[in-house]
């Protein structure tokens, strides 16, 4: 008789534990779905922005070293030499319009979630003056704190009347 008892409390002890595990805090798959990450801004500060590159198309570009900054400035109408960058502590993100009627291209905010988010803003010439414009190759180079967050973009275009 005793036995049983003994028996009956495991059974009632192990089913209490699975349903403590699957329903209460125990549940590490329903904690993980429902963690989220609060987005931390990132300063950035502009080296230098330029309406001619030899880029021709939409890219943007994340320099590590010296070597690729080098490379970097040779693409760019710069008559100077590239900014010394400690390499260590920053990197510095290179953002591309191409060439196209765009009028400026601009970082506008970095974030930090999962993944290292930045903010590209085209604006572009409406069509009524983009017809008269010579095609552009705008660019804007930031440097920011180093990271091992992937890093992820996202861009806004806007269209802007034709200046003056």
């Amino acid at each position: 008789m005793q036995t049983r008892f003994v028996i009956l409390g495991v059974i009632v002890i192990i089913a209490l534990g699975a349903l403590v595990f699957l329903f209460g805090r125990g549940n590490l798959q329903s904690d993980i779905g429902m963690r989220s990450v609060a987005a931390i801004d990132v300063p950035f500060e502009k080296l230098v922005e330029g309406t001619h590159s030899a880029v021709s198309t939409r890219k943007n570009y994340i320099i590590t070293s010296e070597a690729q900054m080098k490379e970097l400035w040779t693409l760019l109408d710069a008559t100077t030499t590239p900014p010394v960058i400690d390499f260590s502590t920053h990197s510095v993100i290179a953002v591309f319009a191409g060439q196209d009627s765009c009028l400026d291209i601009s970082v506008t905010r970095i974030e930090d979630t999962e993944d290292r988010m930045v903010s590209v803003e085209i604006a572009k010439a409406s069509d009524s003056c983009a017809k008269g414009q010579s095609p552009t190759s705008p660019y804007e180079i930031v440097v920011i704190p180093a990271t091992t967050l992937p890093l992820t973009h996202e861009d806004s275009s806007t269209t802007v009347s034709c200046p003056k």
